[in-house]
């Protein structure tokens, strides 16, 4: 192995991870845009969030880069420097804190729209909001001293919030499947966009959770690589991938409800929203919100 393999080699990696995680979701900005152009239909707050996230991201891409840039080229022949952590990688933490409880409170609202239980919602919040306390604080703290021999202090911290970040990620995913799989009919239709929320509750799970495993292993067991940073730099870039796909998909989701090629003889819906309505939920004919999903259907609207 060579002899900056586990420091700028783990490095180079993370960069060119969320480079290629970077662009993935800019394509969703995109799909975003120009699907959301002709009517500006979506509420004012949602038009922010996603100013706010391609902001966020697009800083923190141009950040790595320039990371990678100043440790491969401007200090090419200088091997001191892997002692330092350059201050993108702390700003990397403090914008991954700030997109996961962005991301953990637009999914924290949508368990809100399927079970009603305020109690179990608070505390989502109140975990969510210990996670990215202790994110920040972290992040702070080792902008403040960017040696990384002196990151050792930070390790209760960082590995508090990775633990935590974890747990609600899996906690979210796992209530979000059990909610939409009890929602099942007997419609085709209805079942397979249960079936694609299903998938993306899951996914998006699974790899939050795992990037946030990988991090906390790297740091706890790797202190003296940067293998850290092939799991720390792109998992912010995961968060937003979720919020986005949920955003982008609303309108395949109609497509599968008034697709007319289905196997089965059901009802031609003429849907543009779902509801939540007591016990049982209704689709209703109403303008289709980007915040809201597909819970079950007992009953359906009939085209005229």
């Amino acid at each position: 192995m060579g002899e900056f393999d586990e420091t700028i080699g783990f490095t180079l990696m993370g960069v060119i991870a969320n480079t290629y995680l970077t662009g993935v979701i800019m394509t969703q900005f995109f799909t975003y845009l120009a699907h959301n152009l002709p009517g500006f239909e979506d509420p004012l707050w949602v038009k922010c969030l996603v100013a706010f996230l391609f902001a966020i991201n697009i800083t923190q891409a141009g950040a790595v880069v320039y990371m990678a840039w100043f440790y491969c080229v401007t200090n090419f022949a200088n091997p001191e420097i892997v002692g330092y952590s350059l201050w993108p990688y702390t700003f990397t933490a403090l914008t991954t804190a700030i997109l996961a409880i962005t991301n953990q409170m637009f999914q924290t609202w949508k368990i809100y729209l399927f079970t009603r239980n305020k109690t179990f919602v608070v505390f989502l919040i109140a975990t969510s909001l210990a996670a990215c306390g202790l994110g920040i604080t972290a992040a702070v703290k080792a902008w403040l001293d960017l040696e990384l021999a002196k990151m050792a202090a930070l390790q209760p911290i960082v590995e508090a919030n990775l633990a935590l970040q974890c747990g609600i990620d899996v906690i979210i995913a796992t209530v979000l499947t059990l909610t939409l799989r009890k929602s099942k009919t007997s419609f085709a239709r209805t079942d397979r966009i249960l079936n694609r929320l299903i998938r993306t509750a899951v996914q998006s799970g699974s790899f939050t959770a795992l990037f946030a495993l990988g991090t906390l292993f790297s740091f706890r067991f790797s202190a003296k690589t940067d293998m850290l940073g092939l799991f720390a730099l792109p998992i912010g870039r995961i968060y937003t991938h979720t919020m986005m796909d949920h955003l982008v998909s609303r309108e395949q989701l109609q497509h599968m409800l008034t697709n007319n090629n289905d196997i089965m003889s059901v009802p031609l819906f003429h849907v543009r929203s779902v509801g939540i309505n007591g016990s049982s939920s209704v689709i209703e004919p109403l303008a289709l919100r980007p915040t809201q999903t597909l819970p079950k259907a007992s009953k359906t609207v009939e085209g005229p």
